[in-house]
């Protein structure tokens, strides 16, 4: 069998391992499925979306084998990394067939209206944003997809006109130099015709005093004149005495220097990094376990992705999309454990970001509580650190 680079499509992907693997079983299949979800969660964090992209794929070909088993989320993932990617139509297409298997699925319907919107397809936007809304009314991400998809859409319409007159324009120079009578000609002097003694008294000259030339509209100031105004101190160079500037507040919150509120963005990243890692950090869970134990966030490890707010016509926007890291330690009698909450897709929007565990160090007895009090989003140590990571993006939306 050959072993080039030309056999083997995932060879130089550090996820070959699971990209190559072809389990033929029901059993190990889905235990693949898992792997891969896994991974592909962990390089859509580290912003690494052509891996993204190959592990959800992978997913999506091995559970098509398996009938029934077919997962909307595996498709509403791979178009959210596809618009990463640029890939707006090959998005659009994962995002329809994501609401095939799931109608319901609202971020399917948010990332289709985002695919249509790059496509200028606006009224079938508008519409996608419409069918989301009628599953979460309160999501303001649906109506911020309709206003700017009426937006742009104004937008083009106006850029189509505009076009429309220039050429319009255009045509009306060009018939305008094609019917314009000739330039006239410039009389050539004759011979012997010095250019000092032609009348130049209805050009607009005239003789100084002195005999020299200049602008008729030229007045020469008499020496009577000057000490005069010398002694008004007009020419002279004078202080001027300024009023201090009027604190104007700025419709929308923008900075005094954009008082028109056209547009200004402010980046919050700082903020946001500072303000997880004071909130996130020793929330406590106590395990009701024999013995009793405790599970306790020690660090947020990591904040990263965008985090900003504009002000555009006096309306602020508020842009969040990150992913935050946070360690977590167990102690239940001599038993202690360590591991990592992975928050993605933490946003303004009302819809719960995507959460995984990953276990560092543990003995098995502190492996189960981990599964059992910090895996789970409604039980345990998860709600609490929601609880708090929601607290710190309502406080971003007042800022």
């Amino acid at each position: 069998m050959s072993t080039g680079p030309g056999s083997n499509p995932y060879a130089a992907n550090r996820h070959a391992d699971v990209l190559n693997e072809e389990p033929t079983d029901e059993t190990a299949k889905l235990r693949l499925v898992e792997e891969i979800k896994n991974r592909a969660k962990g390089a859509f964090a580290q912003k690494d979306m052509p891996s993204a992209e190959l592990l959800y794929g992978k997913a999506i070909s091995v559970l098509a084998t398996l009938p029934g088993k077919q997962e909307a989320t595996l498709f509403s993932n791979r178009a959210m990394v596809r618009l990463n990617l640029n890939k707006v139509e090959e998005s659009l297409e994962d995002s329809k067939k994501c609401l095939e298997l799931d109608p319901k699925f609202v971020k399917a319907w948010h990332r289709k209206a985002q695919a249509l919107i790059r496509l200028n397809e606006w009224d079938d936007a508008i519409a996608a944003a419409e069918e989301g809304l009628k599953i979460e009314p309160e999501n303001k991400a649906f109506v911020e997809l309709k206003e700017k998809a009426q937006k742009d859409k104004e937008k083009d319409a106006e850029d189509k006109a505009k076009l429309k007159r220039d050429a319009q324009d255009v045509r009306v120079e060009l018939h305008n130099a094609s019917t314009a009578r000739a330039p006239p000609q410039k009389k050539e002097k004759k011979e012997g015709e010095d250019g000092d003694d032609v009348d130049t008294s209805m050009r607009g000259y005239k003789v100084r005093a002195d005999g020299k030339k200049t602008s008729y509209f030229h007045t020469d100031i008499s020496e009577e004149a000057k000490k005069l105004i010398e002694q008004q101190g007009f020419g002279k160079p004078q202080k001027l005495e300024t009023a201090p500037a009027e604190v104007v507040e700025v419709k929308g919150g923008g900075s005094q220097w954009n008082q028109a509120g056209t547009y200004e963005e402010k980046n919050m990243s700082k903020w946001v990094d500072e303000r997880m890692k004071e909130a996130l950090k020793g929330i406590t869970f106590e395990v009701p376990a024999a013995g009793g134990g405790t599970i306790t966030t020690s660090q947020v490890t990591k904040t990263s992705g965008d985090a900003s707010i504009s002000v555009s016509r006096g309306k602020r926007r508020y842009l969040l999309d990150l992913s935050v890291d946070v360690e977590f330690e167990g102690t239940v009698g001599d038993c202690i454990g360590k591991g990592t909450l992975k928050y993605t897709e933490v946003s303004t929007a009302d819809d719960e970001p995507e959460v995984t565990m990953e276990i560092a160090e543990a003995t098995p007895q502190i492996r189960e509580v981990f599964n059992a009090f910090v895996k789970p989003a409604g039980q345990g140590l998860q709600p609490l650190v929601m609880k708090e990571l929601k607290k710190v993006v309502e406080e971003y939306k007042t800022k």
